[in-house]
């Protein structure tokens, strides 16, 4: 995942000339993850970051639970359009769930041992001599001792025909496949419903923020006793970060349900245009078609698509 290099020089320049929190040293080796997590690029805006922790001084600090804050959508002109934002966070969390993720091999993170449940990484043998070669196996494979794990190694050749082999009946079947990708789209990949609860919930936060700054400044103009202030003000603002968490929650829900259907929609895209079968390896369907391998015991491996399709392939 990255944004295109032929863009990176005006978002660059736009982190310099844009009202932002971000440090102003920021250098362009991490101005792309910036880009990539900062809801300011998506449009929209996380009022109340610092405060003023003294009027006399004009300190400012880190909000960190001080005060709330409010996460306002639609604040100002994106940078970055929001569903391509919110399908970058929820693979940045699906890549956190898998453990590190590695650009130097397109089959990092995507052979699963079907014995301990660990990634297969890359080995060099004979490193130093003419027989070099890089084989694939279990990270974990000597995580026991005495016990290893019984699953084979494979070469990255090896890989390339399990995927070729297993693609090729998955073509042989291709209008069943669509049908249910399809399915699974109409079925697991509604949000209707949820944007109408995430709607009432922002609603329920914005008529208590209203709440808490007229108390506020209710309290401030009028003498009050201070206990009673307190304790309204408190049930307010736990009601509030309660609110605050289940939109959260709702957020997660629906961008994790529209990257789904993105996903899908793609491999049904990929798989339409797929006609006759396939000799050579194609590293684009394997990034656009292919979840992970898992490599069996008895040597077989099963190759998982994306959408959740098995094929099973012969060791």
């Amino acid at each position: 995942m990255s944004v295109a290099s032929d863009e990176m020089p005006h978002l660059y320049e736009s982190i310099h000339n844009t009202d932002t929190d971000i440090d102003s040293n920021i250098t362009a080796e991490n101005c792309r993850q910036h880009i990539l997590i900062n809801e300011k690029y998506r449009g929209d805006a996380l009022i109340q970051k610092e405060y003023t922790a003294d009027f006399l001084d004009k300190t400012r600090r880190k909000n960190t639970d001080e005060i709330p804050q409010y996460y306002v959508e639609e604040h100002h002109e994106a940078i970055i359009p929001p569903d391509l934002f919110d399908f970058v966070q929820a693979e940045i969390k699906r890549r956190e769930q898998n453990g590190k993720h590695s650009g130097v091999s397109i089959f990092a993170n995507k052979i699963k041992c079907g014995c301990c449940g660990g990634w297969y990484g890359a080995k060099v043998w004979h490193s130093t001599d003419k027989y070099r070669r890089v084989i694939y196996r279990c990270n974990k494979k000597y995580a026991h001792k005495g016990k290893p794990c019984g699953t084979r190694h494979l070469t990255e050749e090896e890989i390339k025909q399990i995927f070729v082999k297993a693609l090729n009946s998955l073509v042989e079947v291709k209008e069943n496949v669509i049908a249910e990708l399809r399915s699974l789209i109409d079925g697991v990949c509604q949000t209707e419903k949820l944007i109408e609860e995430r709607d009432k919930v922002e609603q329920e936060l914005r008529i208590l923020a209203e709440r808490l700054e007229k108390l506020i400044r209710e309290n401030a103009r009028v003498a009050q006793n201070q206990t009673a202030y307190l304790k309204q003000e408190n049930e307010i603002r736990a009601r509030y970060v309660e609110k605050q968490g289940d939109m959260e929650k709702l957020d997660e829900q629906i961008a994790e349900r529209e990257s789904k259907r993105k996903t899908l929609e793609g491999m049904i895209q990929v798989v339409c245009g797929i006609s006759g079968e396939q000799i050579v390896f194609d590293e684009d369907l394997w990034g656009g078609l292919l979840d992970y391998i898992v490599v069996k015991e008895d040597g077989a491996a099963v190759v998982v698509f994306k959408g959740g399709i098995e094929i099973a392939v012969e060791g």
